[in-house]
C-alpha cells in the first residue's frame, strides 16, 4: 500500500507550485503544466494504491483563475504500461481535449482518458476539487481498441451506470485514509468490474462466444430464482437476439431451455436436503410456476420425486449416525 500525500494552505510561507504539481504529476501518471498558473495553486493531492489500481483526490484553490497542463509524446512513453483513468470533478468543470476533440466535464460528471495518448486539460474558476480511479488496461476485460475509443469520453447522468460510478468513487476518495489492507483486493476487484461495465455501456465490441456463453450462464445462475428468466429476458440483458442465444448453446447440443431447467433442478435438491421448506415451496422458489411441472421435471432428471430424493436422503442420513 503506498499514500501519496501533500497537504498545503493558503498562507504566504507555505510553499505551492512545483511541489504541488509534483504531487499531481506523481498520483496522475506524467505531466506538464502552465509554469505562471501553477504558481498561484494551493491545496491538497491524496493518492493511494488499490491493489493495482490508484485512486486519487485533489482539492485546489486556484489563485490565477485557471490552471492548464498537457501531455505529449514525451509523458506518455514516460509510463509505458496502458490505463484507463476515470476522473470526476466534485468542485469545478474541467475542459479535455485531444486533437479535435475537446469535452467538458461537469460537477459529478465522469471523463475517461487513455494513458497512451495525447492530451490537454483546462479548468478555469477559483476552486477546483477532483477524484480518479487509474486503472491498469490489462485489469480489463475491454480491449485496447475499446479503451482508445473511450479516450475523452464522457458519461453523464444519461447513462444508467453514472450514479454507481459516481458513489463509488465518493466512497473509494472518502476512506483514501482508512485501514483497507484487508480489502484492497477485493475493492479493487469490485471497481474494475464497475469500469468494464461503464466501457461496455459506451462501446458495443464484438464479445468471444466462449466469453459471451460464460457470462451467460453466469446470469442465469444469478436470476435462477426469477420465475420470469426466460431465452428472451436473456437476450435483452445482453442486447443480442433470441435466436442467437439459442444458437450459442445449440453449438454444444444443448438448449438454453434445458440449460436453465437443469439448474434449477439441481440447486433445488439443496433445500430439500437442507432446508424446512417444503416441496411446493421448494418448487416456487426456484422459478417453477406449479408442483406438477417440477415434480414432472426432477424425475425425469434424478430418476425420482422429490418426496422419496428427501426420503431417501434422510433415512441414509439416520442410518449413518445410527
Amino acid at each position: 500500500m503506498v499514500i501519496r500525500e501533500r497537504k498545503i494552505t493558503a498562507q504566504p510561507r507555505i510553499q505551492s507550485g512545483i511541489s504541488l504539481s509534483r504531487s499531481v504529476d506523481v498520483s496522475h501518471l506524467s505531466w506538464q503544466f502552465d509554469a505562471d498558473t501553477t504558481r498561484q495553486i494551493y491545496g491538497k493531492v491524496t493518492s493511494r494504491e488499490i491493489g493495482p489500481l490508484r485512486v486519487s483526490w485533489i482539492d485546489l484553490s486556484l489563485g490565477a483563475g485557471e490552471w492548464h497542463g498537457r501531455r505529449t509524446q514525451l509523458e506518455v512513453q514516460a509510463v509505458p504500461e496502458p490505463y484507463l483513468i476515470i476522473v470526476m470533478p466534485l468542485t469545478g468543470t474541467m475542459k479535455l481535449s485531444s486533437g479535435d476533440e475537446i469535452t467538458e466535464i461537469k460537477e459529478r460528471e465522469l471523463a475517461i482518458w487513455d494513458s497512451t495518448q495525447e492530451l490537454s486539460f483546462d479548468i478555469c474558476g477559483q476552486q477546483y476539487e477532483q477524484i480518479s480511479v487509474l486503472v491498469p488496461q490489462r485489469m480489463l476485460r475491454a480491449s485496447e481498441s475499446s479503451c482508445a475509443i473511450l479516450h475523452c469520453a464522457r458519461l453523464n447522468q444519461d447513462n444508467v451506470l453514472s450514479e454507481l460510478c459516481v458513489q463509488h468513487m465518493s466512497t473509494l476518495a472518502k476512506f483514501l485514509n482508512g485501514h483497507l489492507r484487508p480489502y484492497e483486493l477485493s475493492l479493487s476487484s469490485v471497481t474494475t468490474s464497475l469500469v468494464d461495465s461503464m466501457i461496455a455501456s459506451l462501446v458495443k465490441s464484438p464479445r468471444d462466444r466462449d466469453q459471451l456463453i460464460s457470462e451467460i450462464k453466469n446470469y442465469i445462475e444469478c436470476y435462477l430464482t426469477d420465475e420470469e428468466l426466460s431465452p428472451a429476458s436473456i437476450a435483452a440483458a445482453f442486447e443480442v437476439s433470441t435466436r442467437y442465444i439459442h444458437k450459442l448453446f445449440e453449438h454444444d447440443g444443448n438448449t438454453i431451455g434445458a440449460w436453465i431447467l437443469d439448474r434449477r433442478l439441481e440447486r433445488s435438491v439443496d433445500d430439500l436436503l437442507r432446508s424446512e421448506l417444503s416441496i411446493t415451496e421448494t418448487a416456487f422458489r426456484w422459478g417453477f410456476k406449479d408442483l406438477g411441472h417440477y415434480s414432472r421435471s426432477f424425475k425425469n432428471h434424478f430418476k425420482t420425486t422429490p418426496s422419496d430424493y428427501r426420503k431417501q436422503s434422510l433415512s441414509a442420513d439416520l442410518a449413518e449416525i445410527s
